[in-house]
């Protein structure tokens, strides 16, 4: 019984912007001698993030204004507090935690905390501001608990605070970024606004003309589970809810991806392929030789034959770093006898191996 699964993830994404740098452009990478399309491991992760606690409603917040959030809740709380004095003491407290505040033209130092910790950092102002007893005043100083934290997001992709090394919780979840299997081009796109009162008069003319830049491909990205390291960050584990929690997150994994001009474009389609597999020592597949289109002019058949033929050279390899569980879904049809035995199974059931798989000891 191993630790570790890696779940590999083909996906075909039309004509997108999903990912860009600070031009506009689409991000790239030069691999295997062409340049690639390319979405970031930080973007995915804010993908699966957004998507996970959008459906579990459990919510977190990352920002450099934590401590207005912590005012806004602690006059929830009371609301007969001074917001001056409130928001001192919440500075207090996220000082604990980050370097001092940002001076004229930086950003604010972003830190990451679960709404209950947001809800005990408020209480704590309360109880310091109002009619208390000295121990209720005394500021909860370990409202981080330890490395732990009840959210599964902050669990999954861990936390550091600069001012509290102590309390930084390890990553359980491990994101790559998800490249194209094949190389890409980056395409322009001219287009104008139509004047609307131009139009009604028979006027030619646009009110604005600009270009915009979009690619692209079949993408392949992983994402690895420690499930032991998951028991020691995530304090909810054992809950009640933790498994409804775990498959959220889990189809989040799976539909997670960078959100970027997604409402211009509508880019987001079916997997073609999602394999999960337990691994001794993490492993992906890779696509260093970039795959040619087959006859039909598509790139998605030559890239499930080369991680098919990957994955059987892993095991030639080293049979003993994969473990039995093992499942395979997509919307690919030919999918079944070309990972060793594997057949396609509906995604809640793969959904539900990788929980067992996470549960069992």
């Amino acid at each position: 019984m191993s630790n570790h699964l890696t779940i590999h993830v083909l996906t075909p994404i039309p004509f997108s912007n999903l990912n860009r740098d600070d031009t506009g452009t689409p991000k790239r990478i030069r691999q295997g001698g062409v340049m690639r399309a390319l979405h970031s491991s930080q973007s995915i992760k804010r993908g699966i993030r957004t998507r996970y606690e959008d459906a579990s409603l459990g919510i977190s917040v990352r920002s450099g204004e934590l401590h207005d959030a912590i005012v806004e809740r602690s006059r929830e709380i009371n609301p007969e507090i001074d917001s001056k004095n409130a928001l001192k003491e919440a500075k207090k407290i996220v000082g604990k935690l980050t370097k001092a505040e940002a001076k004229e033209g930086e950003s604010n130092r972003s830190i990451w905390l679960s709404q209950e910790e947001i809800n005990t950092a408020a209480q704590t102002v309360v109880n310091v501001l109002s009619e208390s007893t000295d121990a209720e005043k005394a500021e909860i100083d370990d409202f981080i608990r330890g490395n732990q934290t009840g959210s599964l997001a902050i669990a999954s992709f861990g936390r550091m605070f600069a001012n509290a090394p102590q309390s930084n919780t390890e990553a359980a979840l491990s994101v790559s970024p998800a490249v194209t299997t094949h190389a890409a081009s980056i395409d322009t796109d001219y287009f104008s606004t139509v004047d609307d009162r131009y139009a009604a008069q028979n006027k030619t003319g646009a009110t604005f003309l600009s270009v915009a830049q979009y690619t692209n491909g079949v993408f392949y990205r992983t994402v690895s589970i420690d499930k032991a390291q998951l028991k020691k960050s995530w304090s909810a584990f054992d809950d009640e809810k933790s498994r409804e929690n775990l498959q959220e997150l889990i189809r989040a994994v799976v539909y997670g991806q960078p959100r970027g001009k997604e409402n211009g474009t509508a880019p987001y389609t079916l997997p073609a392929l999602v394999l999960a597999e337990e691994q001794r020592y993490r492993t992906a597949y890779d696509f260093e030789t970039p795959v040619i289109a087959t006859g039909d002019g598509g790139y998605l058949g030559a890239s499930i034959d080369s991680l098919a033929s990957q994955y059987q050279t892993a095991r030639n390899f080293d049979g003993a770093n994969f473990g039995p569980t093992e499942v395979l879904a997509g919307t690919a049809t030919d999918l079944n006898g070309k990972f060793g035995s594997l057949e396609t199974m509906q995604l809640d059931e793969l959904i539900n191996s990788v929980v067992e798989w996470i549960y069992n000891d």
